[in-house]
């Protein structure tokens, strides 16, 4: 049974439907990528499945099945007992997800005795096994957070999370705003704690280049809904959607004499007003008369799910 099953999940904000139909699952220990530009519905799909979602955010249909629970019924006082424990969040920025009044033990602590009330000894045990598993001095415990640097603040983030060590982890963008060799060490930290501890995960970013690192698989989002999905080694070397093409194409190889940075015409959608046909159409450079017109269906097949009107057509041709 999948840790994560997610089935036609749909979420709005008022008449705008920010996350569109999406079907996803997660085997344990697996990390799944998710990625697209700014204004996909990534973190709005990571905030339903974790039950996060502000006003006036709302799951408007889907399940979200948590090993075989669904948690959208849930109330408040039912999912707080699976927080931490079972499903925990590392927000986009250290700082702002750290409580600035309060030192690094504390908030530790404060995490532990609301969900699995230790001795103090072994509380402060704890928290020093933790901090040094993200390689950080446990002497930075009874510091505040604005003592910290920003890529020690992520990982006293990534250390929080795990504490309890949960099943499910959500990183929402956990390397965003900082430099390549802080995102490298992150990223190095983050492979050595899931072979450690198995859990499984959602990787959030816009990073390509960092999500095709540390996922197993990749799911590529665009106008709030998944265009397609593969394992890490596939979709970088045989992408089948345009617009996976297209990001990859961004992503220039650093190999290279001479770097050509290479972006995307136009600009995404209007989700308040979207059109029938396949949303990413206006900005393809393979489109058809029928791109326009119909709405492509998300097919799964083995490992690889695709909603591209391209995909039959070229099969008939090489038929």
């Amino acid at each position: 049974m999948a840790v994560l099953d997610v089935k036609h999940l749909t979420v709005g904000y008022g008449k705008v439907q920010a996350v569109r139909d999406v079907n996803l699952s997660l085997e344990k220990g697996e990390i799944l990528g998710i990625v697209g530009e700014s204004g996909s519905g990534k973190s709005t799909l990571g905030s339903a499945i974790t039950k996060l979602l502000r006003p006036p955010g709302k799951i408007l249909s889907g399940e979200i099945r948590f090993e075989g629970e669904d948690l959208v019924p849930l109330t408040e006082k039912q999912l707080r007992h699976k927080r931490w424990t079972d499903i925990s969040v590392v927000m986009q920025s250290g700082m702002n997800a750290l409580n600035p009044v309060a030192t690094i033990r504390r908030q530790f602590e404060d995490v532990i005795l609301v969900h699995q009330p230790m001795g103090k000894a072994k509380m402060a045990e704890r928290v020093d096994e933790m901090l040094q598993l993200v390689n950080i001095d446990p002497v930075y415990a009874d510091h505040y957070p604005h003592e910290l640097s920003g890529g020690m603040k992520q990982r006293v983030s990534i250390a929080l999370a795990l504490v309890l060590d949960p099943k499910l982890i959500l990183f929402d963008e956990p390397t965003t705003a900082l430099d390549v060799v802080v995102q490298r060490f992150i990223v190095q930290n983050l492979k050595m704690l899931r072979r450690r501890y198995n859990f499984s995960a959602l990787f959030i970013s816009h990073d390509l280049g960092t999500v095709l690192e540390i996922a197993d698989r990749v799911a590529v989002m665009y106008a709030g809904q998944i265009v397609e999905m593969q394992t890490t080694r596939n979709l970088l070397r045989h992408p089948k959607h345009p617009y996976t093409e297209a990001l990859l194409r961004c992503f220039p190889d650093p190999r290279a004499e001479i770097i050509e940075a290479v972006g995307i015409p136009g600009t995404p959608p209007d989700l308040a007003d979207i059109t029938p046909g396949c949303p990413f159409a206006p900005r393809c450079t393979r489109s058809i008369s029928t791109c326009f017109s119909e709405t492509p269906a998300y097919v799964m097949e083995k490992d690889t799910g695709l909603a591209c009107h391209l995909a039959g057509r070229e099969a008939e041709v090489q038929a």
